[in-house]
């Protein structure tokens, strides 16, 4: 195979190979390259895997992702196009997803979600792929079971995208000097690529995802939703005034918890959430005597709760027929997320310290992570796990946002509307 490598593919393939193709007596041990989106990362790991295993007889290689979709999917058949058996001289089993070389070295294909013996076994080198998206704990797993006498040293290979995980305080943060630190861009491959292609994903891609999957930046890495809420807005409780309007906001699971979080709002537009309930399968009773905790108050609800049951009667119906305050709630899910987030980033939004379960939904809502295709969808959608807490204050927010609050001293306060000294003397009055 003939390739012309970018300059940063070169690095990396230059750092472990001599001209002869055999490996580098100061070949670093462990050589990590992350980038954007088609910067050519996965095409030199590749590369390098296929001159290992046929210059050194008898390497047992593992080539590895987090789950097994992505695996066969994309690692498989990029390497497979890229090293076509029938051209290359090996034979690739795919029921094993094992590539074997007449020189006895294998390529094992693995995946962490379904491959349960791949820390039971050893390997001379492994490459792991989307390296951000595999659990520091089986990163770490990886490197001990790396041994084996057919190569000079054991070697791993990490490729990804920059992530808000361990490889960015691994290769970032506090990267060790035996390891060599490769980063790039999608402007480094853009001879290899389609035209537009670059344009396309300015236009197509929010400024988080720019900074991350085109120039390969790492400081904007969070797949976190709420990227405003900071310590600061995690505050002791304060003591709510009567007139402060209060109010529930409700998420109701059949399965899963139902989620009651309790907020308030002062004069100045503070809103505080105060108290939170929640349990799993919650009976009817059980909500309504839980609902009352802090007196007959207002309740914002997600009005799917309307659909009725076996007995034509819905739990929206049946939880009203117990004095509860129902008000439906607005369900743009992309609307409540960016009014919250406001409300964090403009300081008007804060949370009791004592409420750990609200504070920990909202500290993990994430997106989904974005995939590798040309043409996905870039709607970001948001993982639906842990989140009760966190719908049910997008509902409330919504609401409470548009409520006006005033405080009855004002009305005491004194004011004089009477001419002043200067206005006489400057014949205003």
């Amino acid at each position: 195979m003939k390739a012309t490598l970018n300059y940063k593919q070169s690095i990396v393939f230059n750092t472990v190979f001599n001209p002869d193709m055999t490996i580098k007596k100061d070949c670093p041990s462990e050589i990590a390259y992350f980038g954007a989106f088609r910067c050519g990362k996965s095409m030199v790991m590749m590369m390098i895997a296929y001159h290992i295993v046929t210059q050194y007889p008898k390497t047992n290689y593992l080539f590895c992702r987090a789950t097994y979709p992505e695996l066969k999917d994309s690692v498989i058949p990029q390497f497979l196009e890229l090293y076509p058996p029938a051209i290359y001289g090996y034979e690739y089993k795919s029921d094993a997803r094992v590539a074997n070389f007449k020189n006895g070295s294998t390529i094992n294909y693995r995946a962490f979600d379904r491959d349960t013996k791949i820390l039971s076994n050893e390997y001379a080198a492994a490459t792991l792929c989307q390296g951000e998206e595999i659990p520091e704990a089986l990163f770490l797993m990886i490197l001990g079971r790396l041994s084996g006498d057919s190569l000079p040293k054991p070697l791993l290979f990490v490729e990804g995208n920059p992530a808000d995980s361990w490889c960015k305080e691994r290769y970032v943060d506090n990267k060790p000097d035996h390891i060599l630190f490769v980063e790039g861009t999608t402007f480094d491959n853009q001879s290899n690529l389609p035209e537009n292609y670059i344009e396309n994903l300015k236009l197509n891609y929010p400024p988080d995802y720019i900074d991350r999957y085109l120039y390969g930046g790492w400081n904007r890495t969070s797949d976190r939703v709420y990227t405003a809420l900071m310590d600061h807005h995690i505050i002791p409780p304060i003591t709510r005034q009567s007139y402060y309007y209060t109010m529930i906001c409700m998420d109701h699971g059949t399965i899963n918890d139902t989620s009651l979080v309790w907020m308030c709002k002062d004069e100045s537009d503070n809103v505080y959430i105060f108290d939170e309930w929640h349990k799993k399968q919650a009976q009817l009773h059980e909500i309504v005597e839980a609902s009352k905790r802090h007196g007959i108050l207002p309740i914002v609800a997600d009005y799917s709760m309307k659909a009725g049951d076996t007995r034509h009667i819905s739990f929206w119906d049946d939880l009203k027929s117990h004095g509860l305050r129902l008000i439906e709630a607005k369900k743009d899910k992309a609307a409540n997320i960016l009014m919250v987030n406001q409300g964090f980033y403009i300081n008007k939004l804060y949370i009791f310290n004592h409420l750990h379960y609200v504070i920990q939904q909202h500290k993990r809502y994430q997106y989904k992570r974005a995939g590798l295709s040309d043409t996905e969808d870039r709607k970001e959608e948001v993982v639906k796990k842990d989140d009760h807490s966190v719908d049910a204050v997008q509902y409330g927010y919504r609401h409470i946002k548009e409520i006006k609050v005033k405080n009855p001293s004002a009305k005491w306060a004194l004011v004089n509307d009477g001419p002043t000294l200067d206005d006489y003397v400057k014949g205003r009055a």
